[in-house]
């Protein structure tokens, strides 16, 4: 039985590697992500170490917010002297390293960086791993020293010009020093570093001197632990103490998260692209099994048992899954390769490590491919072994089984599950309303996974007589009419993967429509002055990103600027909106603002408003009944920078998109956020006034600041609307492969047709048909599965996209007609392409061989 089985597979084993292209492609997404984020996580690990190798206790200040990059008090220079006083300390030296130093390139735009920090430090000379490589260090307040990362970023030299944004407004300083480090490399994982003289990078990175970052200190005699425990000791619980080793895996953990990204990417692309293999693979076995009825029958007779009949089948699998693992594995290590080079490019951060294989996730991969592919072989196997010898016979009528049996198992879970969708929608089931959806959409595609059969069967005669009326489309048309069950497996792959787009096009759309009205919801100004991501967010919940609370510094403009906005001609009025986060008790990075309310409350739709004093604050309506707040009371809310105070409530106003949560005096604001200037200006003109020109005044005003732009309502809109558009092509992106597969599903289908169809082939030849209409027919069968399945898929994921719209509580369901056209063409495109290689074959046949074939 082996030796006809792996002859059978010799004979088969084009038909076979088709298949086995899903599992390939599923493994080789599987081993890239797996090699990948621990190539990335390794070298983020040696890169860390490196730098802190020179640190054996570091302390810094705790932060008060709950963030994990919050912005971390300052340590007062104080604590340096305290620090040498402690037994066992050899030195301490305070620091001032602080993400947020950005500067702007010769092209006049903020240099980018995609992921690395852009630090600004305090020159401290070559120590540790700093080297100067050109010039000399900063020794006055207008000189800076850069790290030759950014020197080739920004082709930078000596004796030029640089400007940065810090805390402060733009200001230019003189290069003196390009440094590097002992390891010989620029930058340390692609960051940029601008060194300042020590009081001015505390005043431009920490907003007041005599403070540092952290402050590295040196053992004398005893371990590290043992230092790190008696500083800890000694400073209280208001400092975060650790050792150089702690500080490494800890300063690591913030950069993986790009590579747990990457992982979470790769590895839902490769299930999905499994998934679909899946259907591939099942389709694959069992038109090969009802191929081999006659042999397997003739098995039986000469006394193969059941079992025998299924080892065959399995064993066919495991050699496929085996191999095309092993292949996978292969090209997904150079995948990995290939990822990690287009990584170091973008983010210009050279790995110190090579390329690191994990060969226990390797194993994984490994068998994972091989169990998906015996698994799905396995239904094909056991239907095998229950062909009764006398069907050899009678092989051609053992395919045409009733479809009543599969329809009523389909009927009951797309029932159950479209009453689940519906009852999610127009129901308010809490927090088991996702659960309802999600159910109700998994049920309802097992649903119609089961119904495509009968559906085939009723809507294929229709689209074929749609797509064409010739002899030839019409034998096409009946001929993917013939056999419904392998029809619904063949169009499976477009099914599942045309409706996962269909779905992701329609709530995309959606978020889209959604994010643009939240952007000018309420909105009275006719211009906005932000900075670059300070806007409206998705749900409604504040501004822009975590802002004050996290590492990095937000862009801000001048207070000054609305002042002089408001004197230009044209404006009615201006205002500022400090941005900030704050913790309140049970809500953690709470949005809050600050600024003159009586003003804002002309531009924003928050009601009117009590202007609150030093210690006082407004609270939205939302907040307050979720806090349980009242207006006369007291809160305690922590700040970034002053820690935990109390605050009266002195009014409460409605929230806003832009703006809800505490909102402080600009007294207080300045003292408690991050940022000490405003980070939202909003502008309202006369009516009649020139809105181009007014703007293009207003603009003038931020002009000496890259990262703030002056915005009206439309591209507010547009703005908000974009925020979805790079997730949205990373899915497209992502499902595209998958559309692949569904391809090859179709080409193996139509390749195995035409196989078992040789004889019938022949005899329409040796009947007078023409080559070309021997084409024409196998492109109109192609075509019309294809057609079938993309409708199918895209109406279903369309109604489960518009389902989770509802669900998510989008303002809108908006149903993106073009893109659904767009994918349909798709669907066309893809039978037309499944059908190339067939259709040559089918046409190519030898009459008097085809018509001999048995």
């Amino acid at each position: 039985m082996l030796k006809a089985t792996l002859r059978g597979l010799l004979a088969r084993k084009l038909r076979l590697t088709l298949a086995g292209l899903a599992v390939v492609l599923g493994v080789m997404s599987v081993a890239a992500a797996m090699v990948t984020t621990t190539t990335v996580s390794g070298g983020f690990d040696a890169i860390f170490a490196t730098a802190t190798s020179g640190v054996d206790v570091s302390v810094a200040g705790k932060s008060d917010v709950d963030e994990p990059r919050a912005f971390t008090t300052p340590v007062a220079s104080s604590v340096v002297d305290e620090l040498t006083g402690i037994p066992g300390v050899k030195s301490a030296v305070g620091e001032v390293s602080v993400d947020g130093a950005r500067p702007i390139g010769t092209d006049g735009k903020v240099i980018a960086v995609s992921g690395p920090p852009r630090s600004g430090v305090a020159w401290h000379g070559e120590t540790g791993m700093v080297r100067l490589w050109d010039g000399r260090g900063p020794t006055s307040d207008g000189e800076v020293a850069i790290n030759a990362g950014l020197a080739d970023r920004g082709g930078f030299h000596v004796g030029d010009t640089i400007d940065v944004l810090t805390l402060a407004p733009r200001q230019s300083f003189r290069i003196v020093g390009i440094y590097g480090f002992s390891n010989g490399r620029g930058s340390l994982g692609g960051d940029t570093q601008v060194a300042f003289t020590e009081p001015v990078a505390q005043r431009l990175m920490l907003g007041q001197v005599g403070t540092f970052s952290s402050v590295t200190v040196t053992v004398d005699g005893i371990s590290r632990t043992e230092l790190r425990d008696r500083v800890a000791k000694a400073l209280g619980d208001g400092y975060t103490v650790r050792t150089g080793d702690e500080l490494a895996a800890a300063t690591a953990a913030n950069s993986k998260a790009f590579g747990d990204i990457v992982r979470m990417i790769l590895l839902g692309f490769s299930g999905l692209s499994l998934l679909v293999g899946i259907f591939l693979i099942l389709n694959t076995f069992s038109i090969l099994v009802a191929q081999r009825t006659g042999e397997l029958a003739l098995l039986s007779a000469l006394g193969a048992r059941r079992r025998q009949i299924v080892g065959t089948v399995l064993v066919e699998a495991l050699v496929v899954g085996t191999v095309a693992s092993a292949v996978g594995l292969g090209l997904g290590i150079g995948v990995s390769a290939l990822l990690t080079m287009v990584m170091e490019a973008q983010s210009g951060a050279e790995l110190p490590v090579g390329l690191l294989v994990p060969v226990p996730d390797m194993v994984i991969a490994f068998l994972i491919g091989v169990g998906v592919t015996v698994v799905a072989a396995l239904a094909p196997a056991v239907r095998a072994s229950r062909v009764p010898p006398v069907t050899a016979m009678v092989a051609a009528k053992a395919e045409q089984r009733s479809l009543k049996r599969i329809t009523v198992l389909g009927a009951i879970p797309a029932v159950v599950g479209i009453a689940g969708v519906v009852a999610a929608v127009v129901t308010d089931l809490g927090s088991f309303r996702w659960v309802a959806l999600a159910g109700g959409v998994v049920l309802g595609l097992a649903g119609l996974a089961l119904l495509t059969p009968i559906a085939s069967r009723t809507l294929l005669p229709v689209l074929g007589r749609l797509l064409g009326w010739s002899a030839s489309s019409k034998l096409g048309r009946r001929n993917a009419a013939r056999n419904p069950r392998r029809t619904a497996i063949t169009v499976a792959t477009l099914v599942v993967t045309l409706g996962l787009v269909g779905g992701v096009g329609v709530v995309a759309q959606s978020v889209r429509a959604d994010l643009s009205a939240n952007a000018t919801r309420g909105l009275g100004a006719d211009l906005v002055i932000s900075g670059d991501g300070v806007s409206a967010r998705a749900d409604g919940q504040g501004v822009g990103p975590p802002t004050a609370a996290d590492g990095r510094i937000m862009p801000t403009f001048a207070a000054s600027v609305i002042d002089e906005a408001r004197r230009l001609p044209g404006v009615s009025e201006a205002v500022a909106q400090y941005v900030g986060s704050v913790d309140l008790p049970g809500a953690p990075r709470s949005p809050a603002a600050a600024g003159d309310v009586r003003r804002l409350s002309r531009v924003l739709d928050i009601g009117n408003v009590r202007q609150p004093g030093r210690g006082e604050v407004v609270v939205d309506t939302e907040t307050l009944s979720a806090q349980r707040l009242r207006v006369g009371g007291t809160v305690e809310i922590t700040t970034p920078r002053a820690g935990t105070r109390e605050f009266r409530i002195v009014g409460t106003y409605r929230p806003s998109p832009m703006m809800r949560g505490p909102v402080f005096a600009v007294a207080d604001a300045t003292e408690l956020f991050v940022t000490q200037a405003p980070a939202l200006g909003y502008v309202t003109l006369d009516p009649g006034a020139d809105a181009t020109a007014v703007t293009r005044e207003v603009a003038k005003l931020v002009a000496d600041n890259p990262e703030v732009s002056v915005q009206d309502q439309t591209q507010l809109a547009d703005d908000a609307a974009s925020q979805i558009d790079i997730a949205e092509t990373m899915l497209y992106v992502l499902l595209g492969l998958s559309v692949v597969i569904g391809i090859l599903g179709i080409v193996n289908t139509m390749a195995l047709s035409i196989l078992e169809r040789t004889r019938e082939l022949g005899l329409l030849r040796a009947i007078g048909m023409r080559r070309s209409h021997m084409v024409r027919m196998v492109v109109a069968e192609s075509l019309v599965m294809a057609v079938f399945g993309a409708l199918l898929g895209l109406a279903a994921g369309g109604a489960a996209g518009a389902a989770a719209a509802h669900v998510l509580g989008l303002s809108a369901v908006v149903i993106p007609w073009t893109s659904l056209a767009v994918f349909l063409g798709l669907g066309v495109a893809a039978g037309l392409l499944a059908a190339l290689i067939p259709s040559t074959r089918a046409a190519s046949v030898n009459v008097l061989t085809a018509i001999a074939y048995e």
